[in-house]
């Protein structure tokens, strides 16, 4: 086992574990994280599908994170934009900011949400460095999906 601060993704690719790079991959990861506890909730049970099938486009773009292969298309883009429009359309109008913790299914939808964003702004961040890694569908999905999940946070009855 070698713990010198380096790993290895497939085809044999050598990263520092500081590398923009890794660190997208490990907000992937804490963001998928953040995703399965909103998703184990009884309060989540009616989006758990849904959820689920986000957790495995999240798995999708760290592969082409780690392989350089696009997996996400922009198919996928537009399904997660048309669940975003329709999530929209149930909620009445933001009149203000959205204090989070009405309940712990908002509370946990919120902190997937900014999982989320950090998670896209470290893949803009790795795009710098590692450009033939970061596909434009990764980027907008990750965008849209923060919106769905603050849609997702508001759709509790008592949230405004």
């Amino acid at each position: 086992m070698n713990d010198d601060g380096y790993t290895s993704l497939p085809g044999g690719l050598r990263l520092e574990k500081s590398d923009a790079l890794i660190c997208a991959v490990g907000s992937l990861d804490e963001l998928n994280a953040a995703l399965g506890l909103l998703r184990v909730l009884p309060a989540g049970r009616p989006d758990a599908a849904r959820i689920e099938a986000v957790q495995r486009d999240l798995l999708r773009i760290g592969s082409e994170l780690a392989t350089g292969k696009p997996a996400l298309g922009t198919e996928d883009v537009a399904r997660i934009e048309a669940e975003l429009a329709r999530q929209n359309a149930a909620l009445p109008p933001l009149h203000g900011f959205v204090l989070p913790g009405a309940d712990e299914r908002s509370a946990r939808a919120h902190a997937a949400r900014t999982a989320c964003r950090r998670a896209e702004r470290e893949l803009v961040r790795a795009r710098k460095s590692h450009p033939e890694r970061i596909f434009p569908p990764a980027l907008a999905y990750l965008n849209r999906l923060s919106g769905l999940l603050f849609a997702m946070a508001r759709s509790h009855p008592e949230i405004p």
